[in-house]
């Protein structure tokens, strides 16, 4: 009887570990339809996803304890505006920063040139309002979180300012157009949208007006500020290249995004996924925590070990009481 007994021991025990590792999810994720941020709980068995069609419900959500967290892009999330209506809810950190938004510029070619120097006269002006730190108030106006680009990115450019050449496109917006076009897109987030009196505001916004500032105060003219509203990427390309509407295009472009035939210039913004959590919400050191896979690798091993030591215990035990049998 005692050897039986034992014998049962063996599935219990290893049943009880397995239920331990199959329970149900410790954490409940928040995300925003389409925005990608799918991948970061589907690695985790430990989170549970609630997908949100839209920022305002996922937040409000967050915000009455039906998820634990909140995680999306940093354009829409960490909007100061929408997080100013919501002081329970707090932006915590940018845990993948991926995206790294350039200002376009055509290339130079046979038929055109001073589109280096404007890409040049860009990043100087870029490196100057940094140094000034214009670049991180401006940031914090439309954002509730620190900005993510500071002076050393642009230390190059520190002084290296171009000298326009006759006929050349930097020319011709300082002594000739005295003004500076920039496409941009309508996106309804912080980073452009249509204020109140139906124009373009936004941070790309003021930072093409801080980056034209820049080149009107170390070449001594007077410039202004056009932007048009290029309706879709594909459109804002086009309206550069097609049209005399745009000299820059800022439509939160990615490096990697620029076909032939453009450069671009530094970062002025950088971007990622954020995490946000409420006053409901569970303590944690960090977004690591949740999303670290070496760490979920690391808690499958031991788990794993955990079952063969019950194992080789079981074993143990049933050779001990068989043989006293």
């Amino acid at each position: 009887m005692r050897g039986i007994a034992a014998i049962l021991i063996v599935p219990i025990l290893l049943s009880s570990s397995w239920l331990a590792a199959s329970g149900e999810a410790v954490y409940s994720i928040g995300t925003i339809s389409e925005e990608g941020s799918s991948q970061y709980v589907a690695q985790n068995s430990d989170l549970e996803e609630i997908e949100f069609e839209n920022a305002q419900f996922a937040i409000r959500s967050l915000r009455d304890g039906e998820v634990d967290f909140l995680i999306g892009p940093h354009h829409l999330l960490a909007d100061s505006e929408v997080i100013a209506q919501w002081p329970t809810i707090a932006v915590d950190e940018m845990f993948d920063i991926s995206d790294y938004f350039v200002a376009i510029i055509r290339s130079d070619n046979t038929q055109e040139s001073g589109n280096d120097e404007l890409r040049y006269a860009i990043n100087s002006a870029l490196a100057d309002i940094h140094q000034r730190g214009t670049a991180i108030s401006t940031h914090q106006l439309w954002f509730s979180d620190r900005p993510q680009l500071d002076f050393s990115d642009f230390d190059s450019y520190d002084g290296a300012w171009p000298t326009p050449t006759e006929g050349g496109t930097l020319h011709r917006i300082l002594y000739e157009d005295s003004d500076l076009g920039v496409c941009m897109l309508d996106q309804e987030s912080p980073m452009t949208r249509y204020g109140n009196n139906e124009q373009l505001v936004g941070f790309e916004v003021d930072m093409a007006e801080l980056i034209m500032n820049s080149i009107a105060s170390h070449y001594e003219v007077e410039l202004t500020l056009f932007t048009h509203d290029s309706g879709v990427f594909d459109n804002s390309l086009s309206d550069l290249s097609e049209s005399d509407l745009c000299d820059v295009a800022m439509s939160s472009v990615k490096s990697d995004q620029i076909p032939g035939g453009f450069t671009s210039s530094s970062p002025y913004h950088v971007g990622g996924t954020v995490i946000l959590s409420s006053s409901e919400s569970p303590e944690i050191d960090s977004a690591a925590e949740l999303f670290d896979s070496q760490q979920l690798q690391e808690e499958e091993s031991e788990f794993d070990l955990r079952i063969f030591a019950i194992f080789i215990l079981s074993l143990f035990i049933v050779r001990e009481v068989l043989r006293k049998d």
